[in-house]
């Protein structure tokens, strides 16, 4: 089978959100075969006219740009993206060739998988951003810094998954997947698959050297999973992910170097099951819109800077009101608790250990809540009343939510941090 269609594994892959997947590309050269192909085409300049489509021309320029930049390449699978044949058996390891969906069925790249090359680099910008057909990039156990790359330009991207550690992920069942998220392998033109593309995305960018702030447009496409994970993001929440209300299922912002007020719109996201912004710096109290989240399953915000009072609404959105599973709080500054958080602390579903409640156990030293509590507050007080949105206002009256606890590996975005 020809290297650069994707594979009925990938199929799979694809068509069931898998985050994560490690494994050897197929065509893999041995390091005396990679020496006579590179000796043979290295001095070979290919002209426009060498490639059947000018897209694969573009790819080209990119590829070679993006080569380039590339700072160590242990494997040396750089070595194989020479000449012309981006869609070749046994050339540009990593590139999966196809015609999109729609348009002019033109042949394209549209896929990269990088895993386990080892390939450093200072950053993804101009490369995965600049291939506008590119419906999948998967580079596993790399090591791509810098900030994360604009995608608004990318018709077709849905899913964009980096991690650095070698994660071995099985393929989601469908049953646990959204109903719009399918994606499966087109017709056959001249040998080569195509992908058919919904609306559902993935932005999977845990374990890297990102830094800088998030995009201020991150609800810039219908993201259905953003993880973001053990990065060095800082700056902001933007107010732009409520723009993802009607779509996000889960985001997950943990270990980063977050800062500002605990975002009003981050309560608007209501049709996400996993909310995980821990171990930041985020402050502020957390907001009355909160309690709008009647769908979320896991909600942590262990390890900021938040106070205040621990929201009673958002306490019963553990009972009839919602799915609430587990609510982590700990290691913050909150200083008081209502009688439904108080039960759900007796559960075991409230996390509120390092806080400034007086009255229980295993709380901060007061001099340390007392030195926080000196200390000039910026954010705005949380308000008494808020508008959830109408989609969620209605089904919260026509279906009551119902808790379920969950392995954190049957979530999409934890499974690609633990498993």
């Amino acid at each position: 089978m020809d290297n650069h269609l994707m594979s009925s594994f990938t199929i799979l892959l694809l068509s069931s959100f898998a985050a994560t997947v490690a494994y050897p590309a197929r065509n893999e050269l041995q390091p005396n075969q990679m020496k006579n192909h590179h000796s043979s085409v290295s001095s070979y300049n290919p002209q426009p006219k060498d490639f059947p489509t000018e897209q694969l021309y573009r790819a080209y320029l990119i590829i070679q740009r993006f080569k380039n930049t590339i700072i160590s390449d242990p494997k040396n699978v750089t070595a194989t993206w020479i000449g012309h044949d981006l869609c070749g058996e046994t050339t540009y390891v990593g590139f999966y060739c196809g015609s999109p969906a729609g348009g002019d069925k033109k042949l394209t790249v549209t896929g990269v998988i990088l895993n386990g090359y080892n390939l450093h680099a200072p950053t993804l910008e101009g490369f995965v951003n600049q291939l506008p057909d590119l419906a999948l990039f998967h580079a596993a156990s790399n090591n791509f810094g810098g900030d994360i790359p604009q995608l608004t330009g990318l018709g077709y991207m849905y899913e964009l998954s980096v991690a650095v550690k070698d994660l071995q992920l099985q393929a989601r069942p469908k049953r646990d997947i959204p109903p719009d998220s399918t994606v499966g392998l087109g017709g056959n033109t001249h040998g080569h698959g195509h992908l058919g593309f919904t609306d559902a995305k993935a932005l999977l960018l845990n374990h890297n050297n990102l830094s800088g702030p998030l995009p201020s447009n991150l609800g810039f496409s219908k993201l259905s999973y953003l993880a973001l994970a053990n990065n060095k993001l800082t700056g902001p929440i933007p107010p732009s992910i409520s723009n993802l209300e009607d779509s996000l299922f889960e985001v997950l912002l943990l270990n980063n170097q977050l800062s500002g007020c605990l975002p009003h719109e981050l309560g608007m996201l209501t049709k996400a099951a996993v909310i995980d912004a821990g171990m930041n710096q985020l402050t502020g109290p957390i907001p009355s819109s909160f309690s709008c989240l009647i769908s979320v399953e896991q909600l942590n915000l262990a390890g900021n800077r938040l106070y205040g009072q621990v929201p009673d609404a958002l306490c019963k959105l553990a009972g009839p009101a919602g799915r609430l599973a587990n609510l982590t709080l700990s290691g913050n500054y909150f200083t008081s608790a209502g009688p439904a958080c108080a039960a759900l602390i007796k559960d075991g579903v409230l996390d509120v250990k390092n806080n400034c409640i007086p009255g229980l156990t295993n709380q901060r030293r007061p001099a340390e809540c007392a030195a926080f509590q000196s200390q000039p507050k910026t954010c705005p007080a949380a308000s008494t009343q808020v508008t959830c949105p109408a989609a969620a206002a209605s089904r919260n009256a026509a279906a009551p939510g119902e808790r379920k606890v969950k392995d954190y590996s049957s979530y999409v975005t934890y499974a690609t941090l633990h498993d």
